[in-house]
């Protein structure tokens, strides 16, 4: 998730400090039909399959980007 929950630093700032140190960073976090699937209540299992799904395409939208990095 891109925010940190209590004295954990970010996704946005690891990656930031990653970066500084020439490793190549691409920071993925749900997109908006992602999040929308997901709903607000994390904790409502009934959204899985959805969330699932949308978190799928979303996988399947970025990975050129990713496998240029893995590659």
């Amino acid at each position: 998730m891109p925010r940190a929950v209590g004295p954990h630093p970010s996704a946005s700032r690891e990656a930031d400090e990653l970066s500084d140190d020439g490793t190549h960073v691409v920071l993925l976090s749900p997109d908006r039909a992602a999040r929308r699937a997901r709903g607000r209540n994390r904790a409502d299992d009934s959204r899985r399959p959805a969330a699932a799904r949308a978190g799928h395409a979303q996988g399947v939208a970025v990975a050129a980007s990713v496998a240029g990095i893995w590659g």
